[in-house]
């Protein structure tokens, strides 16, 4: 029962971090130290079970991959918390169904951005239309002087960490990056991961 709440007072939180993530591409990092309790919990009641070092240590490795690949540090320890959740199957690491289970929302996130740039005047490629968001100056400005510009990537970093909205150019419309709350989808696989485990493999 303690391994079941504390998989759930995970969830929690994570749906939390998610929510800010959605709104600001910021997460506070309380949420992450709150995280680490339901987390320890976790690896004290799976510790001595060999398939439970291979799902920690791959979960972890994967995070520290995302990290060097330049996503952002709140992704990459919510993905290391998640992965002090028992695996489901000997040799399946939860990290690995979570992160599976999250990609059925890329689509549907290709789709709307595909929907959102209709009729909109930036020059975009195909995968642009896809992966990019068409707005005007003055969205982007409110999104700025909000906080939250995070959402709207503009130039070529790669690291988000290192990302520093720029001031608005000059063209009335700009063509951003989407900045994909990461987050979300790993709640709504951890979500998942969930169901599967402590539901339908009982």
């Amino acid at each position: 029962m303690m391994q079941e709440l504390a998989a759930a007072s995970l969830a929690a939180l994570l749906s939390i971090a998610a929510w800010q993530d959605l709104k600001t591409r910021e997460v506070d990092v309380w949420l992450f130290a709150t995280m680490a309790l339901p987390a320890a919990l976790l690896a004290w009641a799976n510790w001595g079970n060999p398939f439970y070092y291979i799902s920690l240590a791959a979960g972890i490795l994967l995070a520290l991959f995302m990290r060097a690949l330049g996503t952002g540090y709140a992704d990459s320890l919510a993905l290391a918390a998640i992965s002090t959740a028992p695996p489901p199957l000997p040799f399946l690491p939860t990290a690995f169904v979570v992160v599976i289970a999250s990609a059925v929302l890329l689509p549907a996130t290709a789709l709307w951005l595909y929907y959102k740039n209709r009729g909109k005047p930036c020059k975009m490629s195909l995968v642009e239309r896809l992966t990019h968001v068409c707005i005007s100056r003055a969205e982007y400005e409110e999104a700025l002087a909000r906080g939250t510009a995070f959402k709207y990537i503009v130039g070529e970093e790669k690291d988000m960490e290192r990302y520093k909205p720029p001031e608005p150019p000059r063209e009335e419309w700009i063509k951003a990056k989407y900045g994909i709350p990461y987050l979300v989808y790993l709640a709504a696989g951890y979500w998942a991961y969930l169901l599967w485990n402590f539901v339908l493999l009982r």
